[in-house]
């Protein structure tokens, strides 16, 4: 919160599936990581990547999945485990990483829009500091609190009125604040714009629904050597073609 008052976007970053997390008290991790209103806020699992410390010790335990039990590709941190945990069942980790990004998102909102809460307090600590270089930083990194913030929180603002309450009732109150300090262009443009805005979630929505989507197909690539270490794979890497044993 110290860095956020003065303009600094935060990125947060959970671990899921410590040693210690059980489906019973993961709840109250997630939640304790969620309050800090981060930014930006990425969960991932605990992962044992070869050369660690934590995969030799997996490997000495004998506690790593054999290579035919997971897709190489889906060992990275927020599919699967790559070993099997002590009080979490194979499968259910897939599920507690979505639900922990689904919980932030339902508390905090969309990153966009919470980049434009510390963006208003940077400028507005800093909009008349004496050194001129600092004023006119922040009001480089203000500019979009006329235009593009203004008319986003008024679409996002109708888009959870009914979902979202709660996130209703935050939007609004950064909406009216960001009017307060801008003035007469945010109060004109926030409906002006946003509803333009409104349209495109609209028009994305039903997109989405119909199946869009914006995963990209997973592959990896490996040089001749390092295939040629496993000759079995369940899904085959792609040959690497700038990378020489």
């Amino acid at each position: 919160r110290t860095l956020q008052s003065h303009g600094i976007r935060v990125l947060g970053s959970s671990i899921i599936g410590l040693e210690e997390h059980t489906p019973d008290n993961l709840d109250e991790a997630i939640e304790h990581a969620v309050s800090h209103a981060s930014d930006f806020h990425q969960f991932m699992l605990y992962t044992p990547i070869p050369g660690t410390a934590l995969y030799a010790e997996h490997l000495a335990n004998k506690t790593l999945l054999e290579p035919g039990e997971y897709q190489e590709g889906d060992v990275h941190g927020q599919s699967i485990f790559r070993h099997r945990h002590p009080h979490i069942k194979p499968g259910q980790e897939t599920e507690m990483i979505a639900n922990a990004f689904k919980r932030d998102f339902e508390v905090n909102g969309p990153s966009v829009l919470r980049i434009a809460r510390t963006i208003l307090a940077g400028w507005k600590r800093y909009q008349h500091h004496a050194d001129v270089r600092i004023r006119n930083r922040f009001a480089w990194e203000a500019r979009e609190l006329v235009v593009t913030y203004p008319a986003t929180l008024w679409a996002a603002r109708r888009w959870f009125r009914e979902l979202n309450p709660p996130l209703f009732k935050k939007l609004s109150a950064l909406l009216e604040e960001i009017q307060r300090e801008i003035g007469i262009k945010a109060r004109l443009i926030a409906p002006l714009a946003g509803r333009v805005v409104w349209a495109t979630l609209r028009r994305e929505d039903k997109r989405l629904k119909a199946g869009w989507t914006y995963e990209p197909p997973t592959f990896y690539e490996m040089n001749e050597q390092m295939a040629r270490h496993r000759p079995r794979w369940k899904v085959p890497p792609a040959p690497i073609k700038w990378v020489t044993a």
